[in-house]
């Protein structure tokens, strides 16, 4: 007699097991809130910086870094607010992107698509260089 053996996903890796990655919309929506961002973008018109702020609304929560992820970054940057940012994945930010929040002004450090996962995720850190136009 042959002892059953227990099938479950610990030995499947996870790229030969398509169509199984979690859909994690469900439970994040849950966590999410609306959040606008203004974008910051620059233009260079007749040797003139053109500055302009484009408003971006989107679903995400937004969280200061954990002590591990701030004892990665410089000694310098720590000093400066930093956040991560899950957001939905209609909002796409590049790296060094200037968004404002609130008022206040931060840049993209990083940002990790998880589209599979149906969020992306993002660090930014507050900006401390008047780059952007001047909040009303």
């Amino acid at each position: 007699m042959s002892t059953p053996t227990i099938m479950n996903a610990n030995t499947i890796p996870l790229n030969q097991n398509s169509g199984t990655v979690p859909d994690m919309f469900g439970a994040l929506q849950d966590w999410f809130q609306p959040m606008t961002f203004g974008l910051i973008t620059k233009v260079v018109s007749d040797f003139q910086v053109i500055e302009s702020v484009q408003n971006i609304t989107f679903m995400g929560v937004w969280q200061p870094l954990g002590g591990r992820q701030l004892k990665m970054q410089p000694e310098g940057q720590r000093q400066w607010s930093s956040y991560m940012l899950h957001s939905d994945i209609t909002l796409e930010l590049k790296i060094d992107d200037i968004v404002t929040y609130l008022g206040v002004q931060y840049r993209v450090l990083a940002n990790k698509n998880y589209e599979l996962y149906k969020y992306r995720y993002y660090e930014l850190c507050q900006d401390w260089t008047s780059s952007g136009p001047p909040t009303p």
